[in-house]
Formats: structure tokens, C-alpha cells, sequence
């Protein structure tokens, strides 16, 4: 049975992606610019980023992002190095992505306190986004069951088109929410071991050699020095990090 290579990618606005299209002609030629419009083939995407879904795997290419803007996301990137190293080979990004989302509340996971069903999650509301944005409750932890609902939609879609699943790659790009003042630092240190234990304990049959990537946060942010010591201090402590 051929592999399904999975890469995980998750966290807020910079993995939903900020990046606008038209200063693309700023930094690369005309052919390179074509061929992120176009996108590859051999790296489909199933994502659910801020406001806008797939609904099931398509060609990775720009704008895998948000409704409302002209933009690209970390997939891109991803993508065009996969592409460029094994041009023959194909892999599979799940994106679950959402502005402004906390470890704190929105990706408590259950170890955590958080909410966690994943059946009910898709029941509770047809767009998460708007009720999100205007103020409906939602339970602490709904982008956890986001991910895994996502993940797990996924690894079933694969397995029916006759693929074994592996994730190969997890990239975690948040922290910027919980780094506001010292003591939500503190807290993420252990929401952080949580959330990724859970993970693990919920995919543990697809995560034999996975590498977890855990992007850095920029200098706006009040304590993004203690933020990110914490993470370099995290990946260094663990097998499998980088």
C-alpha cells in the first residue's frame, strides 16, 4: 500500500498567511510568480484557514487562506521545497489555521480543560469563523477539535483512495496570543506540553518518526523573548523537535 505523507500545519494568522500576492514582483521573476499561481500537483492541501475552507484536498497554490484577502500562507513554501526536492513523490498538507487564536482558550486541548468532542464540533456550527468574529459561545478548546476533526477527516479520506497515512511533519506557528504579559507565558509552557502530548496520544499510530517544527514569534510582542526561549528551550528537551 503506497504512503500518504502528512504535514500538519496549524497555529494562527502567520500560518493561516499574511503574505500579499502583488509584492511577490518584488523579490521574484515572472516564471517563479506563474508557478505559485499555477501550484503543484504532487502537494495537495485540505485546509480549513480563517474563514475559508477546501473541503477536501486540492492542488497547493496561493490564496489557501483567507476569503477576503489576496494572499499566501506557509503552504506555499512548504510546497514549492517539497516539489523542487522530490518532484516525483506526493505529500499531503492538513491545515487548520485561525487569526488570533489562543493556546490559552481556543487550542486548549483536553489535557488542558478543553473541550473535546470532535463528533459535536462539527454539529455545533456551520461557520465557526462568523460565530467566532460576532460573539457566539464557544467552548475552550474548539480549534483543537478543529484540527483533530480535520486531521482525522484526512487520514479516512486517504485510506478510502488506498493510501497508508503517516504524518511526517507537524509546524506550529502560534504563540503570539499568550505572550502579552509574563504570567500567559507561564501558563503556555504548560498548555504547550499538553497540546502536544494529546497530539500525540491521538495520532500515536501514524506518528513514528514525525519531526514537530515550532516557529519562533517577532519582537512586537511584550515578552516574546521569554516566549521564545521557552519554545528553543522545549525543542531541545524533546525527541523529535526542531
Amino acid at each position: 500500500m503506497k504512503k500518504a505523507k502528512i504535514i500538519v500545519l496549524s497555529g494562527q494568522s502567520n500560518a493561516v498567511g499574511v503574505g500579499h500576492i502583488r509584492y511577490l514582483n518584488r523579490s521574484f521573476t515572472d516564471t517563479k510568480i506563474n508557478e505559485y499561481l499555477n501550484g503543484y500537483e504532487n502537494i495537495k492541501i485540505n485546509y480549513y484557514s480563517h474563514d475559508k475552507k477546501s473541503d477536501g484536498f486540492t492542488m497547493t497554490t496561493t490564496n489557501c487562506t483567507e476569503v477576503h484577502n489576496d494572499t499566501l500562507g506557509p503552504e506555499l513554501g512548504i510546497a514549492e521545497y517539497l516539489n523542487s526536492k522530490f518532484p516525483d513523490e506526493e505529500y499531503f498538507i492538513v491545515k487548520f489555521a485561525v487569526g488570533g487564536a489562543s493556546l490559552m482558550r481556543d487550542f486548549l486541548s483536553p489535557s488542558s480543560g478543553g473541550y473535546y468532542n470532535v463528533k459535536e464540533f462539527k454539529n455545533e456550527y456551520s461557520d465557526y469563523i462568523d460565530a467566532y468574529f460576532t460573539g457566539k459561545p464557544l467552548k475552550a478548546g474548539w480549534c483543537y477539535n478543529g484540527l483533530v476533526s480535520i486531521l482525522n477527516d484526512s487520514i479516512e479520506y486517504l485510506k478510502k483512495g488506498g493510501y497508508s497515512p503517516e504524518i511526517i511533519g507537524f509546524c506550529w506557528m502560534q504563540g503570539e496570543s499568550d505572550a502579552g504579559a509574563l504570567e500567559r507565558v507561564n501558563n503556555y509552557k504548560v498548555l504547550f506540553d499538553n497540546f502536544i502530548n494529546d497530539f500525540k496520544k491521538e495520532f500515536s499510530q501514524y506518528l513514528e518518526g514525525c519531526v514537530f517544527v515550532d516557529a519562533g514569534i517577532s519582537e512586537v510582542w511584550n515578552c516574546y523573548r521569554e516566549m521564545n526561549a521557552f519554545k528553543k528551550e522545549y525543542a531541545n528537551k524533546q525527541k523529535g523537535f526542531i
